[in-house]
């Protein structure tokens, strides 16, 4: 029987970032759930959620990336504790999700968290296809029921065929395999492939691969589209394992092909299929593309050219906003040129009439760039235009055009120095060049590796402003710096800046990671404490109706909850919204209760409880305390006790017993043992000489679920009647509130 062809979704991931801003990611568990439950039925097998940019971008509004996989990891679950759809991350290797090498402690750090929380397919690739920038940590390998998946970056460079050829990919597979990877992908972001090359490579891969048992699945992006939809095609022709493919408005352009443009043969059911795409266009019901702005003539000529879709709308718009300055140094040296009678040619392979200025067009500009990519990539020993080096590249090109002395001469002091012999290189494709991010290895015994020209590495070295000389060893080689160290005191500070909040939004290893990874920002601006804000400008309306509390730091605490629950009903439609009260902290995942155990045990009313326990002894230890109150004063010990969670000493035993009580309480105890205990302080606050207004007896967690409903039971007493109509007036508040938001989820 022949093996189906797998289906991966990439909709959530590169889908967005191929078309979006970053403004406009859809960052919402409940709505990534419902399209994750919609992918399942259409019959895939995996869809993409994390990594990539999404790390960076989930920070930059508010999100914590690792909660997002845990919320939909969570709600994926099914009853017999099995998940048919793996969520898959993209991870780059030494760059981790950020840009630059880090230590590998970070690597292995973010690798086991995003694990932790729900991913179990990680998709790794080096922008170099250099092997020693894709170190997999033993405690990696050794996880159960991971998908270890070594991507090769494809690319191709015509006037130079023999760099990228099918061997080169071969012998790159190889070593992939060697080092752990169980899975390989054929990752083409700069739309490169064809037909004719992939009834090559892929047999080639094949012929190798097969007999090892090890699949291999085709991530191409759409952005020349005839070209890689029919070298899609051929794939799948050629028994691929695996696709990938983005659903509905996110579709093709810059993105992906859909699977029923690509191959509707390998939709197994229609209804559910078209279920999905209805779905996706409820998400995303009119998306204002980055990747639509592009004038298809232009994207075509950038795409041939070896720019992948998610670079072109920098390029252009760095092309735009230097337009001015190019055009009035190319007639200035045209002029000149054409005044000394010497034939003008525009570098290598390329050459364009002499206009006066107010002819030259933003094509011919375009024409002027890809001329000076093309000179730039061969004078970095032709890299693979994949994140980061299409960045690198094409901004480099771009700052030659614009600063360089005289970017259409040969001379590298004319196009990479300004008229003042200042240079103009950016220091990442300096850093490139010397070696700093890693080698061009060609997996060839007699040729070990591809670099520049000496004349090109002396040049760099004697004219960069960093004084970086090339490697003189493999930057994979180095020990672990200071990147975690100084991440967790960064991480420590904030939570002792921020306590309750930043705990709400992550916890201490999380916040460790983020600023380890994170996001570019201008000097003096912390980009994560600015994500706790934002994420707590949200959480405000975490609060019921939007507005009210129910105890200090409410929010704090119901954010994170909305966040699983609203993944959780969104996938699971039966669940009955009059139960929500009942769920525990356990049905939201193994990950939520640790977190909010922190976020609990910071929160004011937390601490105040000890201040009254405290202030209580007073009572006690008066001569003037009768033995009633004395009793009192024990009832509202007592009460303190039972309705607090914390340990009573910080031995490990007594955490974890402490958090094992807390991992079993349903939202109604949760909720309403924190209002209870606040309005319990206000009480004694108030009736601090008379105990007995606030507690006639000792208050149990039993009281809560007793006294939710106020028609539960006939009160004994008046102070009972008082407690019953405290608790059930608050009970009501979180539940109505509640019940309102699992309705809207569920029509999500």
């Amino acid at each position: 029987m022949e093996t189906p062809i797998l289906k991966t979704n990439l909709s959530l991931r590169d889908g967005q970032q191929s078309t979006l801003a970053v403004t406009d990611w859809v960052l919402d568990t409940a709505k990534m759930a419902s399209v994750l439950a919609a992918t399942e039925r259409a019959g895939f097998n995996s869809a993409e959620v994390a990594g990539g940019q999404s790390f960076q971008t989930a920070i930059s509004n508010g999100y914590n990336p690792f909660v997002i996989t845990d919320a939909l990891n969570n709600a994926l679950i099914k009853e017999n504790g099995e998940k048919a759809l793996d969520l898959q991350m993209l991870f780059r290797g030494a760059n981790a999700l950020g840009f630059r090498h880090y230590d590998k402690d970070v690597v292995e750090a973010t690798l086991r968290e995003f694990i932790k929380n729900g991913i179990s397919k990680i998709r790794c690739f080096d922008a170099l296809n250099d092997i020693d920038n894709l170190y997999l940590p033993e405690s990696v390998k050794q996880i159960e029921n991971i998908i270890l998946q070594g991507a090769i970056c494809f690319g191709h460079y015509p006037h130079a065929p023999e760099r990228y050829t099918d061997e080169y990919f071969v012998n790159y597979a190889k070593q992939l395999v060697a080092n752990g990877f169980t899975h390989i992908a054929i990752k083409d972001m700069s739309g490169q492939m064809t037909a004719k090359r992939m009834s090559s490579l892929l047999p080639a891969l094949q012929s190798y691969l097969k007999p090892l048992n090890i699949p291999i699945e085709l991530h191409i992006h759409s952005t020349n589209s005839n070209s890689s939809k029919e070298a899609a095609q051929k794939a799948i022709e050629l028994g691929i394992d695996s696709i990938e493919t983005v659903e509905g408005p996110l579709a093709g352009g810059s993105s992906h092909h859909s699977l029923s443009d690509l191959a509707p043969e390998l939709i197994s059911d229609e209804e559910s299929y078209q279920s999905l795409l209805k779905k996706s266009r409820s998400i995303w019901p009119s998306p204002q593309r980055k990747d639509d702005d592009i004038d298809p003539q232009l994207k075509e000529k950038l795409c041939s050219a070896g720019v992948p879709g998610g670079a072109m709308p920098f390029v252009i718009r760095d092309l735009r906003t230097q337009m001015p300055t190019i055009v009035a140094k190319f007639k200035k040296i045209t002029d000149a040129a054409s005044s000394s009678q010497n034939k003008f040619a525009i570098g290598q392979t390329n050459s364009i009439p002499v206009k006066a200025v107010g002819e030259i067009n933003f094509n011919d500009l375009v024409e002027l760039f890809i001329t000076e990519l093309k000179r730039v990539c061969q004078d970095a020993a032709f890299p693979l235009l994949v994140t980061p080096t299409a960045d690198i590249c094409c901004k480099q090109a771009i700052a030659n055009l614009a600063f360089g002395k005289n970017p259409y001469s040969h001379k590298l002091e004319d196009r990479y120095l300004t008229a003042n012999g200042d240079t103009g290189a950016d220091p990442r494709f300096t850093k490139l060049i010397l070696g700093h991010y890693g080698e061009f290895k060609s997996y060839d015994d007699t040729i070990p590796t591809f670099q520049p020209s000496e004349e090109i590495l002396s040049f760099f070295e004697a004219h960069n402003p960093l004084n970086l000389k090339r490697a003189t060893q493999h930057p994979s080689l180095r020990e672990n710096g200071d990147d975690m160290k100084e991440a967790r005191a960064a991480a420590w500070k904030l939570i002792q800046t921020e306590g309750p909040k930043a705990l709400s939004f992550a916890n201490f290893d999380q916040l460790t990671l983020m600023y380890a990874l994170k996001p570019s920002s201008a000097p003096g601006v912390d980009p994560i404490a600015n994500a706790v804000e934002a994420y707590y400008k949200r959480a405000s309306q975490a609060r019921v109706g939007g507005t009210g509390v129910t105890f200090p730091g409410y929010e704090a605490i119901m954010q994170p909850i909305l966040e699983h629950l609203g993944a959780l009903y969104a996938v699971k439609p039966e669940l009955v919204p009059a139960d929500v009260m009942q769920i525990k902290l356990a049905d939201l995942g193994r990950n939520l209760y640790r977190r909010l155990f922190r976020t609990y045990a910071t929160l004011t009313i937390t601490q105040e409880v000890t201040r009254v326990r405290n202030n209580l002894t007073n009572l006690v230890s008066s001569d003037h305390t009768t033995d009633t109150l004395k009793q009192a004063v024990a009832h509202v010990g007592d009460s303190f006790r039972n309705l607090d969670f914390l340990p009573e000493s910080q031995a490990e035993a007594a955490y974890e017993s402490a958090r094992e009580r807390f991992r079993q309480l349903t939202l109604c105890e949760l909720f309403g043992t924190l209002a209870l205990t606040h309005s319990l302080v206000n009480s004694v606050d108030k009736h601090g000489t008379d105990p007995t207004k606030p507690a006639e007896r000792a208050i149990t967690l039993e009281d809560i679920t007793h006294f939710s409903h106020a028609k539960s039971s006939k009160p004994d007493s008046e102070w009972e009647r008082r407690l019953q109509l405290t608790i059930s007036t608050r009970h009501f508040q979180v539940e109505n509130d509640l019940r309102k938001r699992v309705r809207t989820w569920q029509s999500i």
